[in-house]
């Protein structure tokens, strides 16, 4: 993760955090020391984002502040980091900017398109950098960046100068700044005018703007407030987390976006008109879930389970039930049971405890018999268990309801008649389609293993009163006619 200039040729997405704000610069560089020892010998290690250290130097006069010192370039060597050093500053070459960060060993080195002397100075770089390369083997990437008013187009004639282009998403000069959202359409032209080079952005990136410009294509990422400040443990998590989030946005967005919406009430008037989707289809989140659940705690995956793309509540509550699965196997293979029960236990609090963001059908159906049932099953009493599911399927939250109805599932597989009808009672002539379908889909399960219990009982229940037609269609697939036609009152 934490980027050694002398050993990697071909760049990967990065993180690269700006220290203008640290405070304390060398904690934060023992801390990212500290991290790199922690995952570097970890299965996960290439899927995370590098992570550069960004010097920003600013003169007071092409900005009205003042950065870093230049020997901060020095120090992050020192400490084993790739430097990418941002030169806010009016006079590069007369003033010796260029010259004292190549002294201290800078690996990039970014002058601004709005400077007076803009295309002498990138000549000069490039002189200083085919001298670099010649005397020492050593490649100093060159980039150029623009404010975020100026142009992307007008650089094209200079794109055999420079490799990288950060593109400035707030005006700078400041830390702290809110991303400016105007400029993701210059990103997007840029990546399409700029195809072979790497691309910067810089202001006010942070977990959630960060994600439209890495759908984008955006390779490296400038962070400063949002990260330097954390905690060694915090930061952990949050550079784990953003890495997940680089291997979501990676994945194809090939599904069809209109039979998505309409399945999931994604439209105006439907329950879930809010909702965001991306376009990844349901495999390839399970992928992306299935990797990572053993590596990451439930600080993580708060950044998923509340966002506002369903693809990432998706990978979420894929998690979740990963989590969950694991446990299972290992009670059965007699590994801590006891613990792996209160595992399962603390699997469903962190659910309960985050379920109004279980909000459709495909989440619910997930969490309830994976999720939820298994906490039932492991760790309740009989009594409790009713209890519990009463709860659910009188709860007023509808998503609530539905998980109650279909964590039935797994009773219904064992063959617990006695418990699905009991709870089934309490919903089989509501009238809302959700709750109709999770209730036929229980009953379905129940009529593998007590098929003639299962006849009779629809059948007594549309005697007294007419069962939903959709119910009926979901309980009855795998009947036969005959048993259709005495379900229905055919006589």
């Amino acid at each position: 993760m934490i980027y050694y200039a002398e050993e990697v040729k071909d760049l990967k997405k990065n993180i690269s955090i700006s220290t203008l704000n640290s405070g304390n610069m060398i904690e934060l560089f023992d801390n990212l020391n500290d991290i790199k020892k922690k995952v570097s010998n970890a299965k996960f290690y290439e899927h995370l984002f590098d992570i550069h250290i960004h010097i920003d130097i600013m003169d007071g006069k092409f900005v009205k502040n003042t950065g870093v010192d230049l020997t901060h370039i020095k120090i992050a060597k020192e400490n084993g980091f790739y430097v990418d050093t941002h030169l806010m500053v009016e006079s590069p070459i007369l003033d010796k900017y260029i010259e004292n960060a190549i002294v201290y060993g800078t690996d990039e080195l970014t002058i601004h398109y709005e400077i007076e002397n803009f295309e002498e100075t990138l000549n000069y770089l490039n002189l200083r950098r085919n001298k670099i390369l010649k005397e020492k083997n050593k490649e100093l990437v060159i980039g150029v960046a623009i404010k975020p008013s100026t142009p992307v187009e007008e650089l094209i004639k200079y794109k055999n100068l420079f490799s990288k282009l950060l593109i400035m998403t707030v005006e700078p000069g400041y830390g702290g700044q809110e991303y400016i959202k105007e400029v993701n359409e210059k990103i997007k032209k840029a990546r399409v005018l700029f195809d072979n080079h790497v691309i910067q952005i810089d202001g006010g990136v942070n977990a959630d703007t960060m994600e439209k410009p890495l759908r984008i294509g955006v390779d490296s990422f400038v962070m400063g407030m949002y990260l330097v400040k954390l905690s060694q443990e915090k930061l952990y998590d949050k550079l784990i987390s953003l890495s997940i989030k680089k291997d979501i946005e990676e994945l194809p967005k090939d599904v069809n976006m209109e039979f998505e919406k309409t399945i999931l009430q994604i439209v105006e008037g439907g329950y879930a008109q809010d909702d965001i989707l991306i376009g990844i289809n349901v495999p390839n989140i399970r992928k992306v879930a299935n990797y990572w659940y053993k590596y990451i705690n439930y600080h993580i995956l708060d950044d998923y389970i509340s966002s506002s793309y369903h693809e990432y509540r998706r990978f979420a509550i894929y998690t979740l039930s990963n989590m969950v699965r694991n446990y299972e196997k290992n009670i059965h293979d007699k590994k801590e049971a006891k613990q792996n029960k209160e595992n399962i236990a603390k699997v469903n609090e962190y659910m309960e405890k985050n379920i109004c963001y279980i909000n459709n059908w495909d989440l619910t159906d997930e969490v309830g018999p994976n999720v939820t049932a298994k906490y039932f099953q492991y760790t309740l009493s009989s009594k409790e268990i009713k209890e519990k599911l009463v709860e659910y399927i009188h709860s007023n939250d509808i998503w609530k309801k539905r998980i109650g109805i279909v964590s039935l599932l797994p009773f219904a597989k064992d063959g617990n008649d006695k418990l699905v009808f009991f709870l089934i009672d309490k919903v089989i002539y509501d009238e809302f389609h959700l709750f109709q379908k999770a209730s036929g889909w229980v009953l379905r399960e129940l009529y593998k293993s007590k098929g003639r219990i299962v006849v009779e009982y629809l059948k007594e229940k549309n005697k007294n009163k007419k069962i939903p037609n959709i119910l009926l269609s979901y309980a009855c697939e795998k009947m036969s006619k005959e048993e259709k036609n005495i379900v229905r009152l055919i006589s």
